[in-house]
């Protein structure tokens, strides 16, 4: 999958109406509601189509017979029309906005559901911004169309079939003018919809990107500031934001022509049926009736805007749609096989002929054969990009091989249930994350455990009385990624967590990279209470960190090209002992 950033516009999708039907699914759960909103919608429309028809009547009838009484009986009697239509419009809209926070709800906790279990190369190939688009604005929209453009234009087209049934009942010579011009609309905006969506592909597009740079920009602040970037970033998001405005201008001059036409069609109507009524057909067909059909005219063309105007917002939203169940199908790549088991990890690992390539045009790993046994301490060392790091996220799974088998004692992890197999490793990298949370939740995570247990392991890490320290002690709220404490506080937490959740194998990525010698040291106390009686796996830089494990692989390329413990690769006078050399100038 090709990088996305907000330099580029995500492919272009197909249109379906499959997506359409896909997504009534969500509203299944609440079809009682929408049906009863359904039915009121028809009741108020029923309503307020009576009131011509009562019109007619007035004119005709109590108007000659100069009747004040039946007169102001008749308008009380549209009157209450009127206020029932709206006491029972009110109701449905209010029934509508509750279905669609629901129906809202359900899809965003489902696309989230999703991103928990997406693939890493997945977020590798894809921005940030992006993805919160599609977890959150789209989701509110598709449910707007739903809980409302869907039933509207259902409404709208009932209420036409009853203005159209009204209107000939009444007469229906003077009803055809309305009608052709209505079909004659109806074809000109079918044959205008492709174009609308493919500019609303091309709005999104610019909604999108802008929103990727402004995650990238937020993540980046530091660098921004450091690198004094602040007025390049300004002009390239008023560059995205210049490209936005030149498609959303096309596309709001497009939408003016739903209300433009319909008016002037409307007026065109309205004047030919005053026209041929006055002039040809009355006083053979009466002026009540006349006044009647300009009236359902003039309803007539309301409900033409609004099926059009909102078919417009169905096509919006269907390009929402696209993307979002773009993500929901995305594969999930790495999931248990069908004969995957749960089982306790004594935690022997073993790498038999592993290839690996983030693309599979550029192998990171090449032919990898080791052995670790349980319980074991091992450093793994090479210069930058020799595959430390990758040998790590395999045996975790955050991606899988091309070729060979990782086996943890002696069974493929493949054959391992995910949530098992990683309930088992802890990983600590160099650049933890801490959630904006209270440390007392930062510490459990994913682990069932009492305060006093929690504040024994801090107490033995020598963590305790730093977060004592804090305003509220285990209770404090840290800010985003843990940035009110230092790194050597961040990484002794991480540390903290780790032993909390006792994992079988443990992984030490750079832990201790960035901090001072000080706080290496203390870290290095903690690493090691931490590491005892599990396996352990350690990446470092600083050699001085592996110097005392039980063994040492050496990368380099992406292969394993020499094994032994530090005093025995020093004596094999290699590559080990030149990296070694190199780092503390050791003759």
């Amino acid at each position: 999958m090709r990088v996305n950033n907000y330099k580029q516009d995500e492919e272009k999708t197909k249109f379906s109406f499959n997506n359409m039907l896909r997504m009534l699914k969500y509203t299944l759960p609440y079809k009682k509601e929408l049906f009863s909103s359904t039915a009121m919608g028809i009741m108020s429309s029923i309503f307020l189509l009576l009131i011509p028809k009562i019109v007619s009547y007035t004119v005709d009838t109590a108007f000659i017979e100069k009747n004040i009484v039946k007169i102001l009986c008749l308008a009380l009697l549209m009157l209450c029309l009127i206020l029932i239509s709206l006491f029972i419009t009110n109701i449905r809209r209010y029934k509508q906005s509750i279905i669609l926070n629901h129906v809202a709800h359900d899809l965003k906790v489902e696309i989230f559901s999703k991103l928990q279990y997406l693939p890493t190369t997945y977020y590798d190939t894809k921005s940030n911004g992006k993805i919160y688009t599609r977890a959150t604005s789209y989701p509110d929209d598709v449910a707007s169309v739903l809980c409302y453009v869907f039933i509207e234009i259902f409404l709208e087209i009932i209420n036409l079939i009853f203005i159209i049934f009204f209107m000939v009942t009444t007469n229906i010579q003077l009803s055809l003018v309305s009608i052709l011009l209505m079909i004659f609309l109806s074809l000109f905006f079918i044959l205008l919809s492709p174009i609308i969506r493919k500019k609303q592909h091309e709005y999104n597009n610019k909604e999108s990107n802008i929103n990727a740079f402004l995650s990238e920009s937020i993540n980046g602040i530091r660098i921004t500031q450091s690198f004094n970037r602040e007025e390049e970033n300004e002009r390239i998001l008023k560059e995205l934001e210049k490209k936005r405005m030149k498609v959303l201008k096309t596309n709001i001059c497009i939408g003016n022509l739903n209300w433009s036409l319909t008016g002037i069609f409307s007026l065109i109507s309205m004047a030919y049926i005053y026209y041929i009524g006055l002039k040809y057909m009355y006083p053979a067909v009466s002026l009540g009736v006349i006044l009647a059909i300009d009236s359902y005219s003039s309803s007539f063309w309301a409900p033409i805007e609004n099926i059009f105007s909102n078919y417009n917002n169905l096509m919006n939203a269907n390009t929402y749609l696209e993307r979002i169940f773009e993500l929901l199908d995305e594969p999930l790549q790495i999931t248990n096989s069908p004969d995957a088991q749960s089982f306790e990890i004594e935690g022997n690992v073993t790498f038999n002929h592993v290839i690996f390539g983030y693309d599979r045009n550029k192998i990171v790993l090449s032919d990898l054969n080791f052995e670790i046994k349980k319980g074991q301490k091992v450093g793994i060392v090479g210069e930058t990009g020799c595959g430390k790091t990758t040998i790590l996220n395999l045996i975790s799974r955050f991606y899988d091989i091309i070729d060979g088998e990782i086996l943890i004692d002696n069974v493929n992890i493949k054959n391992i249930k995910l949530e098992n197999l990683r309930g088992q490793i802890s990983i600590m990298f160099q650049d933890n994350f801490l959630f904006a949370r209270s440390v007392y939740e930062n510490l459990i995570l994913n682990k069932s455990c009492s305060r006093i247990e929690v504040q024994n392991i801090c107490q033995k890490l020598g963590i305790h009385d730093i977060i004592l320290s804090l305003e509220n002690g285990y209770d404090t709220i840290l800010y985003n990624n843990g940035s009110n404490l230092s790194n050597g506080e961040r990484q002794l937490l991480c540390l903290a967590r780790i032993m909390i959740q006792d994992p079988k194998i443990l992984i030490l990525d750079e832990a201790t990279s960035n901090v001072d010698a000080k706080t290496e040291k203390k870290i290095e106390e903690a690493m090691s209470m931490v590491s005892k009686n599990r396996t352990t796996i350690m990446v470092a830089h600083r050699l001085s960190t592996i110097k005392n494990t039980d063994v040492i692989f050496v990368m380099k390329d992406g292969k394993l090209i020499e094994t032994g413990t530090h005093d025995e690769l020093i004596k094999q006078n290699g590559y080990y002992n030149s990296l070694y050399m190199k780092q503390y100038k050791v003759l």
